[in-house]
């Protein structure tokens, strides 16, 4: 079931590379997270994430390591705590490096974000955000969400289908359905989440539209779980199953320390079984 993820520093110079060939209110100033912070994720010696934080606890490095390179992600914020820039380094058989820039309108609002190489542009009508520039292909294009009183995206319109999100009370994704433009249904998944904190909730709030893009644009499947928790940090619990409707399942279980953040994660994909721990400041 589950689509190999790459790495986050990884996400963005996939874009870098690859892609070469009235204002809503509802995103407020970001909150510098509370609670215990992540030091690490680790599968194995040669497979691991190290993270550091600023005075405001905001995520300020991610180093990282594969049995055949290693990476650094650097991220600065503004005044407001907002990312603006996100540089990042690999050293190994392949060296590269890359930069991702966000800009910001009155509102406080994300309004465009770039890799130098493409430009997306991002607007707001009321509840309605649209996205607009080259994305996984070369072709422009433009991308619709619709949001609820939350912030959180209901609604994704692309091209050739639309997706229709669903929460509980805790603003944890609970269902995902997607449907063709004659609106027959195409998948459905739902997600299910234990009681417990999620450790990497409340990182990375000024980009939630540029990240729910990485992650869902040409969506067919929900691929927001597992190690390196910091590639879509939005849930406030952490998820014990996604499920496709008549498909497969991913599912996790968790021991926790005596205050409830898991330390160690078991990740079973249909018999296919990963354990990371995780450890704290």
């Amino acid at each position: 079931m589950k689509k190999t993820k790459f790495i986050l520093a990884l996400i963005f110079l996939n874009a870098i590379f690859i892609s070469c060939s009235s204002d809503d209110d509802s995103s407020p100033d970001p909150e510098p997270p509370s609670g215990k912070l992540v030091k690490s994720e680790v599968i194995s010696d040669d497979i691991k994430a190290d993270y550091t934080y600023s005075a405001d606890n905001l995520l300020a490095t991610f180093n990282g390591s594969r049995t055949d390179f290693t990476f650094t992600s650097n991220f600065t914020y503004d005044s407001e705590k907002r990312l603006t820039k996100w540089s990042y380094e690999e050293m190994g058989s392949n060296q590269y490096s890359g930069v991702y820039t966000f800009t910001y309108n009155a509102d406080g609002n994300l309004s465009a974000y770039s890799n130098g190489v493409n430009d997306i542009v991002i607007t707001y009508n009321g509840n309605t955000v649209t996205a607009s520039g080259i994305f996984s292909g070369n072709t422009p294009s433009e991308l619709q969400m619709e949001l609820n009183s939350a912030g959180l995206i209901t609604k994704f319109i692309e091209s050739f289908q639309y997706t229709l999100f669903t929460y509980d009370g805790n603003g944890n994704m609970i269902s995902a359905k997607s449907f063709d433009n004659d609106d027959n249904p195409i998948a459905e998944f739902t997600l299910t989440y234990d009681s417990k904190i999620n450790p990497f909730y409340g990182q990375f709030e000024s980009v939630y539209i540029e990240r729910f893009l990485e992650f869902f644009e040409d969506f067919d499947g929900i691929y927001v779980s597992g190690f390196e928790g910091y590639s879509f940090p939005y849930f406030k619990n952490n998820i014990t199953s996604i499920n496709e409707v008549g498909g497969d399942s991913l599912n996790y279980t968790y021991t926790y320390d005596d205050e409830g953040y898991p330390t160690v994660v078991n990740e079973d994909d249909m018999g296919d079984t990963n354990i990371y721990s995780i450890s704290y400041y």
